[in-house]
C-alpha cells in the first residue's frame, strides 16, 4: 500500500473526498512524485515552486489580457527556467515525476502543464486543464473573460498559444483520432482529473513493459485520490488476482460487485469479476485441503 507520512496521506485522501478542486495542485503532484523517490526532501522543490511564482510576479505588470498572461508564463517557464517537452525520450517515466521534471526541466505535457497552472494561479489567474485527447493542454483566461479573452496553451511546446488549426494538427498526429474538433475536447478537467490523467499516463506505460508491481502502486494511488470511480477498484482487484494476492483482490472485487450499479453497463467486466472471484474461491479451497494435517505413514 501507499507508504508516506500521515500528513501526505491525509492530503491525498482529501483529494479523493473533495469537490475536485485542489488548493495547490503542484504540491499534491510532488507528494505523488515522492512516493517513487522515498527519502528525497521536499524543500528544494517547494522552494522552486515559490521561485516560479516570484518570477511571474515580476513579469505581471497589470497584465489583463489572456495573450499577455500567456506570454509572461512562457517567458518565465520556457525562456528563464528552460522548461520544455522531452521530445527525445518521450516515454521515459521520469517525465511523469514532478520532482524529476523540476530537476531535468523536461517532462510530459501534463507535468509541465501542472507547473504552468501553479504559476498562473499564484497570480490569481484563472487557468484550467482541458479534456483534449493524447496531448494535455491548458486554457488561460484574461482578467475579464469577455473583454480580455481566453487562450489555449501548449506547455510542452514553449507555452505557445494554439489556434484551431494547431489543435487539428495535434489530432492528425495521434494514432486513432480524426482531426475533427468536437465539443468534449474543450471540456474542463477538474484538478483531481488532471492528477488522474497523470497517473493513468504512468499506468499505461508500466503495463506496456509488464511492470505489474509499479502498475499496482499506481492503481492504489488512483483508488485513494479518485475513490468514486469504480474502474480503479476493478482494475486493481483484477491485477491483484492475476499476481495471486488473493485476500486484497477478493476484498476489492467483492466491493465492486456490491457496487456494480456504479459501473457503466458492461457485461464483460461483471463476468470477469465473477470468474476471478470463483478462481480465488477455488484456490482457497485447494489451499485448505493442502494444509490439512496428515499423519505420517507407519512403516
Amino acid at each position: 500500500m501507499i507508504d508516506t507520512n500521515e500528513k501526505d496521506i491525509r492530503q491525498l485522501k482529501a483529494v479523493g473526498t473533495g469537490d475536485g478542486s485542489i488548493k495547490n495542485i503542484a504540491y499534491v503532484a510532488l507528494i505523488l512524485a515522492s512516493l517513487d523517490r522515498p527519502g528525497v526532501s521536499f524543500q528544494k522543490y517547494e522552494h522552486h515552486l515559490e521561485i516560479l511564482a516570484l518570477d511571474l510576479f515580476a513579469e505581471n505588470h497589470g497584465l489583463n489580457s489572456a495573450k499577455e498572461r500567456a506570454g509572461a508564463l512562457s517567458t518565465v517557464l520556457f525562456e528563464r527556467h528552460d522548461y520544455t517537452g522531452n521530445v527525445d525520450y518521450y516515454d521515459d517515466l521520469q517525465n511523469a515525476n514532478l520532482m524529476s521534471v523540476i530537476d531535468n526541466r523536461k517532462g510530459f505535457p501534463i507535468t509541465l502543464g501542472i507547473l504552468y497552472m501553479h504559476a498562473a494561479r499564484s497570480q490569481g489567474w484563472h487557468v484550467e486543464g482541458l479534456n483534449f485527447p493524447k496531448h494535455f493542454l491548458i486554457r488561460l483566461y484574461g482578467k475579464s473573460s469577455q473583454s480580455d479573452g481566453q487562450v489555449i496553451i501548449d506547455p510542452f511546446n514553449e507555452g505557445k498559444i494554439l489556434e484551431a488549426q494547431d489543435l487539428r494538427n495535434i489530432l492528425k498526429n495521434s494514432d486513432d483520432e480524426g482531426d475533427a474538433l468536437i465539443p468534449k475536447y474543450y471540456d474542463v478537467l477538474s484538478d483531481r482529473d488532471v492528477l488522474v490523467r497523470l497517473l493513468n499516463n504512468i499506468k499505461i506505460r508500466c503495463l506496456k513493459v509488464s511492470d505489474l508491481g509499479q502498475t499496482i502502486n499506481i492503481l492504489e494511488r488512483l483508488v485513494v485520490i479518485d475513490p468514486k470511480q469504480m474502474i480503479h477498484h476493478y482494475e486493481l482487484g483484477m491485477l491483484l488476482a492475476y499476481v495471486k494476492k488473493n485476500a486484497m483482490a477478493k476484498k476489492l472485487l467483492t466491493y465492486c460487485m456490491s457496487n456494480i450499479d456504479k459501473f457503466e453497463p458492461n457485461d464483460l467486466i461483471e463476468q470477469q469479476m465473477i470468474n476471478a472471484l470463483a478462481d480465488i474461491e477455488k484456490q482457497e479451497q485447494e489451499n485448505q485441503k493442502s494444509n490439512v494435517y496428515k499423519l505420517p505413514d507407519v512403516e
